[in-house]
C-alpha cells in the first residue's frame, strides 16, 4: 500500500464516523421541527438548530460517500494556501493536541466570561485573538493579522446578532 492510500481500518472509521455524525444530524433535525412556534417570531425557536442539523447532515453525507467511494478522507495531495508546498520543511502539519486543549479551555473561558457579564464584543475580540495567537504559534511577525482578524470577526458576528438576527447581547 502506497502512502497516499487509506488503510481498510482508516476507511471503516471514516464511514463510522459519517455515519454518526449523519445520525446525530438526523435526531437534532427531528427533535428541532418539533419545537413549538414562536409567536412573536417569524424564525422561531427551531431554525438555528436545523440550520446547523442541515449542515452538520450534509458534511456527514459527505464523509460518508467519499468514504464509501474509495476517495482519501482528511488528507490534502496539495496545500490549499496559495505558494505553500507540501515538500518545502518549513510547512509543519504535524498534529498539535495541546491546541485543541487549549481551544478548548479558551471556549471554556469564553462561554464563563459572557455569563459573568463581561461585554460580549470584549469577550469575543479576547477569544479570537488568542486562539488566532495559538494557531499561528504566538508569532510576533503575524499578531497585527491576528488581531485585525479578530476585531473584523467581533465586528461581523456583532453586526450578525444585533441587526439580522435582533439579539440583545450583553
Amino acid at each position: 500500500m502506497s502512502a497516499n492510500e487509506d488503510s481498510p481500518k482508516d476507511r471503516r472509521n471514516d464511514a463510522i464516523a459519517g455515519a454518526a455524525i449523519l445520525a446525530i444530524a438526523i435526531v437534532f433535525g427531528v427533535a428541532s421541527l418539533r419545537e413549538p412556534p414562536a409567536h412573536y417570531d417569524p424564525l422561531g425557536p427551531g431554525t438555528v438548530p436545523l440550520a446547523v442539523s442541515i449542515a452538520l447532515g450534509i458534511f456527514g453525507a459527505i464523509l460518508l460517500i467519499r468514504t464509501l467511494l474509495g476517495l482519501k478522507v482528511g488528507q490534502a495531495a496539495q496545500s490549499v494556501i496559495a505558494g505553500l508546498s507540501l515538500d518545502d520543511p518549513e510547512v509543519d502539519y504535524t498534529l498539535r493536541p495541546g491546541l485543541a486543549v487549549f481551544t478548548y479551555a479558551a471556549t471554556a473561558a469564553y462561554v464563563g466570561a459572557i455569563a459573568l457579564g463581561i461585554p460580549f464584543v470584549w469577550s469575543t475580540f479576547a477569544f479570537l485573538a488568542f486562539v488566532g495567537s495559538a494557531m499561528a504559534r504566538f508569532r510576533r511577525p503575524l499578531m497585527w493579522w491576528i488581531l485585525g482578524s479578530a476585531a473584523a470577526g467581533t465586528y461581523v458576528i456583532h453586526l450578525l446578532f444585533v441587526k439580522i438576527l435582533m439579539v440583545s447581547l450583553p
